[in-house]
């Protein structure tokens, strides 16, 4: 799970990338390195440049559980072929649904964001479990 752990870092890390890019673009490189104190000229991305925004945005806020819930298993001990999975299955997911967002392909992006969801909230959940002693 740790190998997951450390993928979905990678991508954290690096997610902001193509919303940059399109800020670049559209703003300019001497605004981007600026204090930003004034909104810029032109304020209007490309559409592609605004759905990065808003998948970047959705990764931060979707990030934390998986990263609780598996540091948590992994702090507990619980190392099954169905924990690992379900980290993996989440980093596919939270992949494909930030490529997608940023294309603007909707349909497969709801059924990534709910499986990724359901995966975190599954490493939760048992570890939650464990903590509670299997009640």
């Amino acid at each position: 799970m740790l190998a997951a752990l450390l993928v979905m870092s990678l991508l954290f890390a690096v997610a902001w990338l193509p919303a940059s890019l399109a800020k670049r673009r559209a703003y300019g490189i001497s605004y981007l390195a600026s204090n930003r104190d004034r909104p810029p000229e032109s304020t209007s991305l490309p559409l592609w440049g605004e759905r990065a925004e808003r998948a970047y945005q959705n990764l931060k806020d979707n990030f934390p559980a998986f990263l609780v819930g598996v540091l948590s298993l992994e702090f507990l001990g619980v190392d099954s072929l169905l924990w690992v999975f379900l980290a993996w299955l989440f980093v596919a997911c939270r992949v494909l649904h930030f490529t997608s967002y940023v294309a603007g392909i909707v349909a497969p992006r709801v059924v990534f964001w709910t499986l990724g969801l359901l995966s975190s909230l599954s490493l939760l959940g048992r570890g939650l479990w464990e903590v509670l002693g299997g009640v």
